[in-house]
């Protein structure tokens, strides 16, 4: 239950504090891309490397354990390439505000699509899993690509500012928000009816969860949600790479997992994704969320 709808001046304030926060990021939207990343992108890296230094010793201990053959020269470098990444990132989801349809569809294009669609022709429903690689934000324009619903399966974030800002840029072309302790009974109800459901798998699932491989040289706990669905909802995994392409464009790749969850072993799907991330992060490591406290229990 959201307490601001039995509170009316709360929602008042968090309406207004949306709004105050709305419209700067609409009109920094309103520049041009290559010009916003010019000026507003290199601001921010100076800002967050030179001056502030966000969290830069998370990322420095993040890269250096987990690219354990990397000098400390060649770790400095991907961590410099890591924020400039991330400042472009943050212009780039801004920018999602307010980009029209056609204008960001020129900026996203979707390779091995056609793998999807098969399984779409056979009636079959698809989780699709990433990490934090790359803009995820900018998968918000796949159901302007694909003729069936897509879902994002998301955590409520704890401000509500904020979260309004992200359910509006992800919501804007036709993607559903669906919280993640309501995604098996929704796709259970859903059943006959293909769809694509993205989940961000990524995170740091808590010191409960008892799914642990070694990850980037490291033990890591990794969630299995998408794996429990997959196999209830008995839909074909795919994984959902991103790479970097010119003129601030991002291709969508995706490669199948399985299409026959129920008869896999334990694990085994989450083990194939992280795997796979693995692989990703390897090839071009500044894309992926260095600054995540990831590993927080050794």
């Amino acid at each position: 239950m959201n307490p601001a709808k039995n509170n009316p001046l709360k929602k008042f304030l968090q309406d207004c504090s949306f709004l105050s926060v709305c419209f700067p990021v609409y009109l920094l939207g309103l520049l041009p891309l290559q010009v916003a990343n010019s000026t507003i992108g290199k601001m921010l890296y100076f800002l967050s490397y030179r001056v502030f230094r966000y969290r830069y010793s998370v990322v420095l201990q993040n890269l250096s354990r987990a690219l354990p053959t990397k000098s400390y020269a060649e770790i400095q470098e991907i961590s410099k390439d890591f924020y400039r990444h991330l400042s472009a990132m943050i212009v780039e989801t801004t920018k999602l505000f307010s980009i029209s349809r056609t204008e960001l569809r020129k900026k996203v294009t979707l390779s091995n699509v056609e793998m999807v669609l098969e399984y779409y022709q056979q009636n079959r429903s698809i989780i699709a899993v990433l990490g934090h690689y790359g803009n995820w934000e900018y998968l918000n324009i796949l159901p302007s690509y694909l003729p069936f619903n897509v879902n994002a399966i998301y955590k409520p974030l704890s401000s509500p500012v904020m979260g309004k800002l992200i359910q509006h840029i992800r919501t804007r072309f036709g993607m559903r928000l669906i919280p993640a302790n309501q995604a098996l009974r929704y796709l259970l109800k859903q059943k006959g009816q293909p769809q694509m459901s993205i989940f961000i798998a990524d995170q740091f699932p808590g010191i409960n969860e008892d799914t642990k491989f070694d990850f980037l040289h490291q033990s890591t706990n990794m969630f299995n949600g998408a794996e429990k669905l997959s196999i209830a909802t008995d839909a074909v995994v795919v994984y959902i790479d991103m790479k970097r392409k010119p003129n601030n464009c991002w291709e969508v790749n995706f490669s199948l997992i399985t299409d026959a969850a129920r008869a896999t072993r334990d694990h085994q799907i989450t083990r194939s994704f992280a795997d796979k991330l693995q692989e990703t992060i390897k090839e071009h490591p500044a894309y992926w969320l260095w600054s995540h406290k990831r590993w927080k229990i050794a």
